[in-house]
This record gives structure tokens, sequence and C-alpha cells, in this order.
């Protein structure tokens, strides 16, 4: 379980916007599933839908550690590369923004 306060950047937001900021390693699948099996509290009241939540207010998360924090084993990193060891259970995603930079992207099962 993970408590968290609202501070005033995410005044009258979506809890969704609040909570991927909160837990970059965050699916969609995962939040939605939390909700549906109301998994998540603000102010000590179990939700179901994706509210707005206000300064202040308190996020109770009710889902395992492993879903919220994601820790990159690092293999290389300089100025132009990065180089990551990927558990096989972690989805990979090419964003729209990566190929307006990147000519090729390398997979390669070392």
């Amino acid at each position: 379980m993970k408590e968290l306060v609202v501070d005033k950047k995410f005044n009258n937001k979506k809890l969704d916007i609040f909570l991927y900021d909160s837990f970059p390693s965050l699916t969609r699948n995962i939040l939605y599933k939390a909700l549906r099996k109301k998994d998540i509290l603000v102010n000590n009241k179990r939700i179901s839908s994706n509210i707005n939540v206000f300064e202040n207010d308190i996020v109770k998360i009710y889902i395992c550690d492993e879903f919220l924090e994601f820790k990159l084993d690092i293999v290389f990193e300089d100025d132009n590369i990065l180089i990551i060891n990927k558990p096989s259970n972690t989805q990979t995603v090419r964003p729209k923004l990566f190929n307006l930079f990147c000519s090729k992207t390398v997979y390669c099962k070392c």
C-alpha cells in the first residue's frame, strides 16, 4: 500500500494523471483493474472511477509494489546510447517521438 498527498500541481486533475506521474511504471491496465476492484481510496473512500483530485487529498493505492516501482538495470550508458537489461515480463513500446529522432531500433537477445 502506498499513501500519497496530492500537491498543488495536480489540483482539479484526473486521478490517473496524478498516479501516472507518481508511478511512471504503472500501466493503464493495472490502474483500471485497481479501480474496478476498488483498490484505490481517496480521502478514505473507495472509488471505482477516474475522479478529479484536489490539493491535499490523500490517495491510498493498494497495488503490489512490483507494479508501482520499476528499477532499470543499466548495462551501458553514454551521450548517444543506453543499453538496458529488460526483464522478460516488461512491455516495450516505441513512442512516436522516438521515431522522429532514431532511424532504427536494435533489439538484441544476449
